[in-house]
């Protein structure tokens, strides 16, 4: 049994990038924020450099002063949309797995 709450259980639990990318894109943003420590650190052991960088542009846009418009800044916004993109395109099985695959046989 772990300390870990259930919710963070099933991202330690993933078996594969594409299934840690997809629960980075599941997890509401308050899970995101309040644990990002641990989040951070299971992505890290699991070597997932892309899921590091999503989360470090969530917790930002997350965490940046906003504008009149209540929009963080562009460039804020932009890096948040490139990251999720990315972590998208791994989560339908994509870029983020190839090396993956292939050690894994």
């Amino acid at each position: 049994m772990t300390s870990l709450l259930p919710i963070i259980e099933e991202l330690a639990d993933a078996p594969d990038n594409a299934a840690r990318a997809r629960w980075l894109l599941e997890t509401p943003l308050a899970v995101l924020i309040r644990d990002q420590v641990t989040i951070g650190r299971l992505l890290s052991a699991a070597a997932f450099h892309e899921g590091l960088a999503y989360l470090a542009a969530e917790i930002a846009a997350l965490s940046a002063v906003r504008g009149p418009d209540g929009l963080a800044a562009f460039t804020v916004r932009m890096t948040r949309e490139h990251a999720r993109i990315g972590i998208q395109v791994i989560a339908r099985g994509g870029a983020g797995e190839v090396g993956h695959a292939s050690g894994s046989r």
